[in-house]
């Protein structure tokens, strides 16, 4: 049994417990109440966060494991799936001591990584996974077009369809690696150097045939969709996640009611963009600068519209430009600058993030009989997010009650 001790933050939107405590027992939490209502047992292991911040572990919602390297997407092609494989592991320790417990990836090789990471080989969050994501030829994906097409056979993030039946496959390809879910492209990218955001990709047609072959499986489809046609294509289609969203009309606003899907808009990784502008390709600073001009008012007017809004960053993993690890972290800020309070930027990250990988069952709140994924902070992030901005303010966190990092006293004399 593990007593941790402290402000519990319990993400469901309720007040914070002060002089709170957790019971681990196992890999779920067995109690959570005030300290002065528990008689703590003489063999429990007992961490003492202080004046530190219990809260659910944080769900990262949008990253692409291994990134791409650099932000000069030929990248994509160069770096060996060896390589790629190492800085996923890195990325994943990086994750972890930022206080992320499980992560969505949304197109790369992560489900190659589950295995790996249940047998103890490596250490990682738990992982719900797309697979490669799914684009048009010259699509946003299809990332740097002077290569022969060929070449994609070296991009893990990515498979190619043009048809409703290529679509088919592609989706049933992916589930048989163990795909949690679907992710399209329904327009183009700021860093693709091919096409636009504004430019609209895949068919109605293609899109319906995705979520069809989702929803035989029992789960859904995202869609990197940044401006308005392939917004509404997407929520047409039945598409249920809405990646990064740089406009919205009154049409886009009353679908998202209608279909109840959410936006992950992954501030983050725009941000980092502009921050080193000046190193970015041509293209790429033009379309940065343009969609940093849309996308805190767009995603502003989507939380006063009551949509669904989770945590993402995007990053990749370039440690000039978008390393993993306190980027990770500062999304938190971004969120309660388009009008979020600090409480609801957390439920943005634990809550909203376990409907998002749909474990909302297991995950996402402290709650007695679900699992023990808990991350501890220094101080209260409620009056001040900020207290969230650093890794090394993250004291402890714990994946399935096994303790992954902790830097808080310690009384008692069993772990069990």
């Amino acid at each position: 049994m593990i007593v941790l001790k402290g402000r519990v933050i319990k993400g469901t939107g309720e007040e914070p417990i002060e002089k709170g405590l957790v019971i681990v027992e196992g890999n779920k939490i067995k109690h959570v109440a005030k300290q002065s209502e528990y008689t703590i047992p003489e063999n429990a292991q007992t961490i003492d966060a202080g004046d530190g911040s219990i809260m659910p572990g944080f769900i990262e919602q949008h990253c692409h494991l291994g990134g791409i390297g650099n932000v000069n997407v030929i990248m994509v092609y160069a770096l060996s799936s060896y390589e790629k494989t190492c800085q996923a592991v890195y990325d994943m320790g990086q994750l972890i001591n930022a206080g992320f417990t499980s992560v969505r990836e949304a197109g790369g090789f992560a489900n190659y990584l589950k295995e790996p990471i249940a047998k103890g080989l490596i250490q990682g969050p738990r992982i719900h996974a797309a697979g490669r994501a799914i684009c048009q030829t010259g699509g946003h994906a299809d990332a740097y077009q002077k290569f022969p097409i060929e070449f994609n056979s070296r991009n893990d993030l990515a498979a190619f369809v043009d048809s409703a039946d290529e679509m088919r496959k592609a989706c049933r390809e992916q589930f048989r690696a163990g795909a949690d879910f679907i992710k399209i492209m329904t327009t183009g990218g700021v860093t693709s150097q091919g096409d636009s955001p504004e430019h609209c990709q895949l068919s109605p047609e293609e899109i319906k045939t995705a979520v069809e072959e989702a929803g035989m499986r029992g789960t859904y489809v995202a869609a990197h969709a940044q401006t308005l046609r392939g917004i509404k294509n997407a929520l047409k289609g039945g598409v249920k996640s809405i990646e990064h969203c740089f406009q919205l009309d009154e049409e886009a606003l009353e679908l998202f009611s209608k279909t109840g899907a959410w936006i992950v808009p992954t501030f983050t990784i725009l941000q980092c963009y502009l921050k080193f502008i000046d190193k970015m390709p041509p293209q790429v600073a033009e379309k940065s600068k343009w969609a940093g001009e849309l996308h805190f008012e767009t995603i502003s007017k989507a939380h006063k519209a009551g949509i669904k809004i989770g945590y993402g960053c995007d990053l990749i993993s370039d440690p000039n430009i978008a390393a993993y690890g306190e980027n990770n972290l500062k999304e938190f800020q971004y969120l309660t600058q388009i009008g979020m309070s600090p409480m609801e930027a957390i439920m943005a990250a634990t809550k909203t993030g376990s409907e998002i990988i749909m474990r909302e069952n297991e995950l996402g709140t402290l709650e007695e009989g679900k699992l023990a994924d808990i991350t501890v902070c220094a101080g209260n992030p409620l009056p001040d997010i900020s207290v969230l901005s650093k890794p090394d303010n993250i004291t402890l966190v714990m994946i399935d009650g096994i303790i992954k990092k902790n830097t808080n006293s310690i009384g008692g004399n069993n772990l069990g």
